[in-house]
């Protein structure tokens, strides 16, 4: 048994992988974060390995902010476990999913993650590669990681208010706010050159990636087209945690 947890700054998904099939269940973030080691020993003390997706940024292999959750979360377990960041595991399964060497992941829920797949594996930079949710876009709207002008202090679960209704509507499409979030996606594709973008997240989900893919590729040159797909899983980010949970036990057995 494999486990992989996605902490979000609202949800904590479980995906557990028995063979070749993933089960999940999701509890509520502030009901494990203060004691997530005790809380992942309670309930799979007999797992092989267990992926952490945190919603945390890394730098040199240390994690150095966490601007939606309260606390960055020690960890202190007797099973084999992996951390990264949680739009890295978003980005891992969605690749494995989709089957493509190189993609950008973005994750919507509480704020907007990113994670890079180059050539079939997570480019991490430092340690916080990916990060568009805080690449500046202008203004100066305070973000929660304490900068000002990021992209997720006007697009996000927490900074776009009725952000789900907006997107039933079909509203979000006329705003700005989409258009900034269109434009961040188009530079990121422009630095990368990726074969496709793919959406997910609690909210990200919800978007239809047909206004995403048509709206990202008119700031685009024809030549530089991208597809954007929606991976319509709440859980996706955990299953690519037990994934690379999967890889790191695999690659240290002879």
């Amino acid at each position: 048994m494999i486990v992989g947890i996605d902490v979000g700054g609202t949800n904590t998904d479980i995906a557990i992988l028995e063979g070749k099939k993933f089960r999940t269940e999701s509890f509520r973030t502030s009901e494990v974060l203060q004691n997530l080691s005790n809380f992942i020993r309670r309930n799979f003390g007999d797992a092989v390995a267990v992926g952490i997706g945190l919603a945390v940024w890394f730098i040199d292999g240390k994690a150095v902010k966490a601007p939606n959750l309260p606390v960055i979360p020690a960890l202190d377990l007797d099973m084999p476990f992996v951390v990264d960041n949680d739009a890295n595991c978003f980005a891992y399964f969605s690749a494995k999913s989709l089957n493509f060497r190189n993609l950008l992941g973005i994750t919507i829920g509480t704020g907007i993650g990113g994670g890079i797949i180059a050539d079939g594996r997570v480019y991490r930079g430092r340690g916080a590669a990916g990060e568009i949710g805080h690449t500046f876009v202008g203004g100066e709207k305070r973000c929660r990681c304490g900068g000002k002008g990021h992209l997720e202090a006007y697009f996000s679960g927490w900074s776009l208010k009725n952000i789900r209704k907006l997107i039933e509507t079909g509203e979000i499409y006329r705003m700005e706010e989409f258009n900034l979030f269109c434009r961040s996606l188009a530079n990121a594709v422009m630095i990368l050159n990726p074969e496709a973008v793919a959406v997910g997240g609690r909210i990200g989900a919800r978007l239809d990636e047909r206004f995403v893919e048509n709206k990202v590729n008119g700031y685009l040159p024809v030549e530089m087209y991208v597809a954007v797909k929606r991976i319509r899983d709440d859980y996706a980010a955990a299953k690519g945690a037990a994934l690379l949970a999967l890889d790191a036990i695999s690659q240290t057995q002879p």
